[in-house]
């Protein structure tokens, strides 16, 4: 169950919300480790600059050069070569000719520095998405179990793609091309301070303007990119839903019924695209409309400043020159182009703004079962297996509904437990608070007399082994996915394990045996196959506590009988707990309890909580009952076939 956007801001209840500079703030931080490389992709920028700033100027030098030239009655045009070459030996036009050989070296060097500066910037995105990557992988494999309740899978993938590359880009394309446009344009206006301080100054005139626009049009966008992203969540989790459950889909022959849904998750996501469209579609004339006004108003007053000091001496610092009027009009253009670029940061920033607020609760969610910073390892046991104890535990997923409540019991090391209900009843639950997936709201569990909240969790996961009642295989080879959270095993371990899992006979049969890489999820194997595999990697790591949850439910009886008799040889030195509705399973359990709505109703040996009245008589009397009359069932069959024969 997903809960909105703005609850999951506004964590912990009170907590405001972050501010848009707060935000950047974080982003920018994710420069840090790779200040290296960014330090160098500025400096590229700032090289690249002064290189295209000083061609610029060195090309208007030339021109008003080459009109000193004709001014003065030296032809400019229309020479011999034999003369021009021997003009150019001698003052003024060897002067000329050398600013034009600068001119042309400063060219050469403007796109060498370009090509560096790709392949820098390149480099710093490329490590820049590592570290986010890494980042936000390694909190959602820490982040508790809770989050992950709270969020659907689609959304977390969208967050850890989508997301992760709004903020990529904003900090690839926004502090970059940030940086070039605010180095361009100052380097180009004191240039045209420098040709005339009347110019500069008008230059400066339509910026109030283009702030205001920018900062409206922000507080327009952000909600409607927020709401776009999350219609992209939904989208995306419609489709990995329907991958997901392929095989359920294709059974009920709801494919319509999904092509519909998806239809309206994408329909839905598309509007909020055309929302943001919308706005843009008003903005980008307003801002090159705005460019283009202000590059014709200053050619227009250049121009003027032409003719007005066309009578001034030549060296006056005051006489604005036709080469002068081409810098001008260059600088402006090169300006204006670089201002037109802020409409792409300001739309990279908007989705960086909303896309962080995201991406960051994922960095942020807290622990559900934080450990603590004095924690010590799971010390081992005085004996075999390991004591446990629940003491008067209550939990709830939602604090106000308990799923359990004052548990109480204690099970000496190297016992075998069974736990019994109807579905809903907690027993789950119940393992999982064991391996701390959660905590208690109230009471605690102790191991060999340790409270499982002052141990560390690997220690204490790396002592409990569990086979789910959902079998999950990772796209791996069957080897790998046995030995999986205990890597260090060698193929003799793997394949001991497989043979007690009474899995070995079917690996050998498949065609690289135990190389056999699996489809997604295991969807290559039976479901009775995929249960022995994980059987195999929940006894590899010879735990001192295995939690069976249903394991035998996906396999035939026959099989059953095969793994159990394998497992009395797993269950000896070790606490086992086992989860199950079979009354074969549970029979040979020293402890049976009893769960009904999360409270224990009952405790005791099969033997014990058959003399009593209550849940457990009653289920045992129902499958006692359903397998006499298979019996009986199987022997009328036998004896119809003897007759037909007879």
């Amino acid at each position: 169950m997903a809960v909105s956007e703005r609850d999951n801001l506004e964590r912990g209840g009170g907590k405001r919300e972050a501010t848009n500079g707060e935000l950047l703030r974080r982003m920018v931080k994710f420069i840090l480790p790779v200040k290296g490389i960014a330090s160098a992709a500025v400096i590229m920028v700032i090289v690249w600059m002064a290189l295209d700033v000083l061609s610029t100027r060195m090309m208007g030098t030339v021109v008003n050069a080459i009109q000193a030239l004709e001014s003065k009655g030296a032809p400019a045009t229309g020479v011999a070569r034999e003369t021009f070459w021997r003009a150019a030996h001698h003052e003024p036009v060897r002067t000329i000719v050398y600013m034009v050989m600068i001119l042309g070296l400063l060219v050469v060097l403007g796109g060498v520095v370009r090509f560096v500066r790709e392949f820098v910037n390149s480099k710093f995105t490329m490590d820049m998405v590592f570290h986010m990557r890494a980042a936000v992988y390694d909190r959602l494999q820490r982040v508790g179990f809770a989050f992950h309740d709270e969020h659907s899978s689609g959304a977390l993938i969208n967050r850890a793609l989508s997301d992760l590359q709004n903020v990529r880009a904003f900090l690839q394309m926004g502090i970059v091309l940030l940086m070039e446009i605010v180095a361009f344009v100052v380097g180009y206006w004191i240039v045209i301070v420098f040709i005339s301080p009347w110019l500069g100054l008008a230059a400066l005139v339509p910026v109030p303007f283009w702030v205001w626009y920018i900062l409206r049009f922000s507080k327009k966008m952000q909600p409607r990119q927020l709401a776009m992203m999350e219609a992209g969540d939904a989208m995306v989790t419609a489709f990995t839903e329907n991958v997901a459950g392929v095989q359920v889909v294709r059974a009920f022959a709801t494919e319509g019924t999904e092509i519909g849904k998806y239809r309206k998750a994408a329909g839905m996501y598309f509007d909020k695209i055309m929302a943001t469209v919308e706005l843009w579609r008003n903005f980008v004339p307003m801002v090159r409309g705005a460019a283009s006004a202000a590059n014709l108003g200053l050619i227009a007053i250049g121009a003027v400043l032409v003719v007005t000091t066309a009578s001034l001496p030549a060296g006056s610092l005051k006489k604005v020159r036709v080469g002068d009027l081409l810098v001008v009009g260059t600088a402006m253009a090169a300006i204006l182009g670089r201002l037109q670029q802020v409409n792409q940061i300001t739309e990279q920033y908007q989705k960086a703004i909303t896309s962080s607020r995201r991406f960051f609760e994922v960095l942020d969610a807290p622990s559900t079962v934080p450990e603590k910073a004095e924690a010590i390892d799971l010390p081992k046991g005085p004996g075999a297996g390991a004591g446990v104890e629940f003491h008067f535990v209550t939990f709830g997923f939602d604090a106000s509904k308990p799923v359990l409540e004052d548990i109480a019991f204690e099970v000496a090391g190297g016992s075998v437990v069974a736990l019994v209900g109807p579905t809903g009843a907690g027993k789950s639950s119940l393992m999982q608070l064991l391996a701390r997936f959660y905590d208690p709201q109230r009471g605690k569990i102790l191991i060999d007399g340790v409270d499982v909240r002052d141990v560390t969790l690997r220690s204490l996961r790396g002592e409990i082994g569990f086979v789910f009642q959902e079998t999950f295989l990772f796209s791996d080879t069957v080897a790998n996915n046995i030995r999986y959270g205990h890597p260090e095993a060698t193929d003799g371990d793997v394949e001991a394990a497989a043979r007690v899992a009474q899995a070995h006979e079917f690996i050998m049969e498949l065609p690289q045996g135990y190389d056999t890489m699996l489809g997604e999820r295991g969807a290559t194997l039976s479901g009775g196959q995929r249960q022995r595999l994980a059987i195999a990697r929940g006894i590899i790591s010879n735990p001192r506590i295995l939690v069976l949850d249903d394991a035998l439910a996906a396999v035939d009886p026959e099989t059953e009988h095969l793994i159990s008799r394998a497992l009395e040889l797993v269950m000896v030195d070790r606490t086992v707990f086992i989860i199950a509705h079979r009354l074969s399973t549970v029979k040979a359990a020293d402890l049976v309890i009893v769960l009904e709505r999360g409270r224990i109703t009952q405790a005791g040996t099969h033997e014990e909580l058959m003399r009593e009245h209550g849940h457990y008589r009653h289920i045992a009397e129902v499958q006692l009952a359903y397998q006499e009359r298979e019996l009986m069932a199987k022997a009328e069959k036998k004896a119809d076939i003897a007759a037909q024969k007879a």
